[in-house]
């Protein structure tokens, strides 16, 4: 069992490795957006970024409300018309 948990730990530090060079180089609030695309936990990405959780939350709350707001924005599309029997030809 002692291999396992060595092999574990080896995957778990590659995987850190690979989320920050997938970030290298981006602005935080970025960096967080990606990685919990990614799949990470906020508690996840708040630890490889050196931020506090509630940094991180915030910064995908913002996100999601900046979203929400774009999405109201958007003129809505007008149903499309039934057809009718006349229509048909």
């Amino acid at each position: 069992m002692p291999e396992n948990e060595e092999i574990l730990r080896a995957i778990q530090r590659m995987n850190k490795l690979l989320a920050l060079v997938a970030v290298k180089g981006v602005e935080k609030k970025e960096a967080v957006l990606s990685l919990t695309r990614a799949g990470y936990t906020q508690a996840e990405v708040a630890s490889l970024l050196d931020m506090g959780v509630s940094a991180v939350s915030m910064i995908v709350i913002r996100h999601k409300e900046k979203l929400e707001e774009e999405k109201a924005k958007k003129p809505k599309k007008a149903p499309k018309a039934a057809a009718t029997d006349g229509d048909r030809e």
